[in-house]
């Protein structure tokens, strides 16, 4: 039989080496749990990330259109107040004429001229009431302020589609208000941005009053126009994003922006995004099932070969033992370890138990011998000592001395188991330098060509389309729209290198990417130096990162091969994904350089262009940047806006250098507010009053 010590040793050893494995075991699952909960949080947070910054982008775009829509309408209202066919106008006459020019120009619901007390004298298509929500009011006010005025949002009556007004008083050459024009907007039109723009699958893109009144729904405007959407109420969202339940009862996420940017009228009505969070929520989701049917196949394939494993070095050596251990208490003193069992701990035990059957049977062949020697010794005493006639006397045998096989264990069979810029500052309460050139995002004011690049180019970043240009003069703002674009990209997944000052040819094309990548090197081979470009381009694909190039002021470079080098790195992609994406940034002349190298100007997909800013921009753009730096909108007059426009071309770095300056001699001079006084002293370089 097992000696009691021996079992209990082997049946420690398994226990110990089964609660291992179960603590292992449990340790292991915990931290996995707890990593896919960490891992599925995280990539729900940069899925929301991305989702609120893609809406964030449409919303402004909505917003940015109406701007322009509105602008439109007042021109054609200025235009057409001048004509005589409304001045005269009487009662039917203009009808024609006014529904000519709402078929010839479109986007308009009616167009109509009305009495300076309200009422309608003729419309385009024969109404008699005011269109949508413009009230009475809205008209005497343009009439008496002699100024255009922006009407009510609400529902056309007849087509009942979004509409908002712009009232216009219609002067005669003696200065008399001899009616007004109203020009109903089809808001409709902004629905093209959302058609435009790839966003979330089910997100859907609405026009909302103050009151709550779906205005405009995209998709399925019949359904949704004139419900009133009590959850955005519920929520009180004015701006920015929130969460909540969409019109369709769908656990969405919303973001809203004001239409308008007058801060008595934000209120009037918001763009509304909304995003279903399955759906934001759908590519992380993903993205952690994948995670999870891997984790799964590893730890399938990992118990397999535990299991193997536990097999070979545990339970079959473990067998072994037990199998020589039956056998050395049967007597088989013969019984050995199989080549196989002996490995690990429990192969410790094997030679133990070899060396304690060698050791036994020597034992038992040394009591052979002695026992031989001893029959022979007293066989020899009797022959001696028997008389000769007698025969002799057989005297009982021995008693056999104790075999090994009986005898009691051995102990080795017992095995252990600066300061002109602050007094500035103070003087006119300003929080920070409100004109400073320099590519701060924070002072970006998004004229529509702005706007329309800065969409445009997002979008290309962030699908990899290649390569895409930005052009426009000098100082219109193409580096800060460009740090602008950068900032809204999400830092963790891109690797930019930004070559600010593009110089040589292909060889300090190669160098310079490498250097704005992190990696300096002194090799100065074309072949080598694509080759370690092509290198890390690969690295920050397989770490989940893009590789971006900008080239700010490309039109500085003079040697083809630096543009042929560069549409050489458009080449890197995998089956389904374009490695590298080039954004090239440059004055006008930029155009031509790349339209010279066919290759490259083929692989441009998107183009962008800035203009300068008009006059009404002008005034914008100054009295945003005045608003973000914590003065008054108000610091600067008409007057000046109109002489800065004029003296600078609506160029935005040249209107902060005049502002600038501006600022510097009215603190100097101890003024109150900027006039065109003061700019005409600036500009004649005159320093005292």
């Amino acid at each position: 039989m097992i000696p009691g010590g021996l079992r209990r040793a082997l049946r420690e050893s398994s226990t110990i080496t089964r609660r291992t494995i179960v603590v292992a075991a449990a340790i292991g699952l915990t931290a996995l749990v707890a990593w896919i909960v960490l891992l599925h949080t995280e990539a729900r947070r940069h899925s929301a990330q991305e989702a609120e910054r893609s809406a964030d982008v449409v919303a402004q775009a909505v917003a940015r259109e109406q701007v322009r829509l509105i602008e439109a309408a007042q021109q054609l209202l200025f235009g057409l107040s001048q004509r005589p066919e409304v001045i005269g106008a009487r009662a039917g006459e203009c009808a024609g004429f006014f529904n000519g020019v709402v078929r010839a120009y479109g986007g308009y619901l009616d167009l109509l001229f009305a009495r300076p007390d309200g009422a309608v004298v003729c419309s385009a298509r024969g109404s008699s009431a005011l269109p949508g929500a413009t009230r009475v009011d809205d008209v005497v006010l343009a009439a008496r302020s002699g100024s255009t005025t922006i009407g009510r949002y609400g529902l056309d009556r007849a087509t009942r589609r979004a509409t908002i007004a712009v009232v216009a008083p219609v002067v005669d050459d003696s200065g008399v208000v001899r009616g007004v024009l109203v020009a109903a907007l089809d808001l409709s039109q902004l629905m093209r941005v959302a058609v435009e723009t790839q966003l979330p699958a089910g997100t859907s893109l609405m026009l909302v009053d103050r009151a709550g009144v779906v205005l405009m729904h995209y998709p399925e405007p019949e359904r949704w126009t004139g419900e009133f959407f009590d959850e955005l109420v519920r929520l009180g969202l004015n701006e920015g994003w929130s969460a909540g339940v969409g019109l369709d009862g769908v656990a969405s996420f919303f973001v809203a922006h004001p239409l308008l940017r007058d801060a008595g009228r934000t209120g009037d009505a918001l763009v509304v995004i909304a995003m279903p969070r399955r759906s934001v929520f759908r590519d992380a989701d993903r993205f952690v099932s994948l995670q999870l049917a891997g984790v799964g196949m590893l730890a399938l394939a990992g118990t397999i070969i535990a299991g193997v494993l536990v097999d070979r070095l545990v339970r079959r050596p473990a067998h072994g033992v037990l199998r020589v251990v039956r056998s050395l208490s049967g007597g088989d003193l013969r019984a050995r370890m199989r080549r196989g069992d002996r490995r690990g701990t429990v192969g410790q035990l094997a030679r133990s138990l070899k060396t304690l059957a060698q050791r036994m049977e020597a034992q038992e062949t040394e009591a052979r011998r002695l026992s031989e020697d001893l029959k022979r010794e007293r066989a020899a005493r009797l022959v001696a000592t028997a008389p000769p006639s007698e025969p002799s006397v057989t005297s009982p045998p021995l008693p056999e001395p104790a075999t090994p096989s009986r005898m009691a264990p051995t102990p080795e069979a017992s095995m252990p188991a600066d300061a002109l810029i602050a007094t500035d500052g103070t003087y006119w309460g300003f929080r920070e330098p409100p004109f400073q050139n320099v590519p701060n995002p924070r002072f970006l004011w998004l004229s529509p060509s702005h706007s329309d690049a800065l969409v445009r180019l997002t979008y290309a970043l962030q699908q990899r389309r290649g390569c895409a240009v930005l052009t426009g003069e000098p100082g219109c703002g193409k580096t800060l729209l460009t740090h602008a674009v950068v900032q809204r990209l999400d830092a963790k997944r891109y690797e930019v290198a930004l070559l600010s000052n593009p110089r040589g040819g292909r060889v300090e094309l190669l160098r310079e990417v490498l250097y704005e990548l992190g990696l300096e090197t002194a090799e100065s081979s074309p072949t080598e130096l694509v080759h370690v470009v092509n290198d890390l381009v690969v690295d920050n694909h397989r770490n989940s990162r893009d590789t971006l190039i900008i080239v700010d002021d490309a039109q500085q470079v003079e040697d083809p091969g630096w543009f042929e080098e560069l549409g050489g790195l458009l080449n890197l992609h995998t089956v389904d994904q374009a490695l590298v994406t080039v954004l090239l940034v440059g004055t006008p002349e930029l155009t031509a350089r790349i339209h010279a190298i066919r290759h490259l100007d083929r692989r441009v997909s998107i183009r962008c262009e800035v203009k300068s800013l008009d006059v009404e921009q002008t005034r914008q753009y100054i009295a945003y940047r005045l608003s973000v730096a914590g003065g008054s909108e108000t610091l600067f007059s008409a007057s000046a806006i109109a002489a800065i426009h004029r003296a600078t071309g609506g160029v935005p770095s040249a209107i902060n250098d005049l502002c600038d300056n501006a600022l510097l001699w009215g603190r100097l001079n101890e003024r109150r507010g900027v006039d065109e006084w003061v700019i005409e002293r600036v500009l004649g370089g005159i320093l005292s009053p």
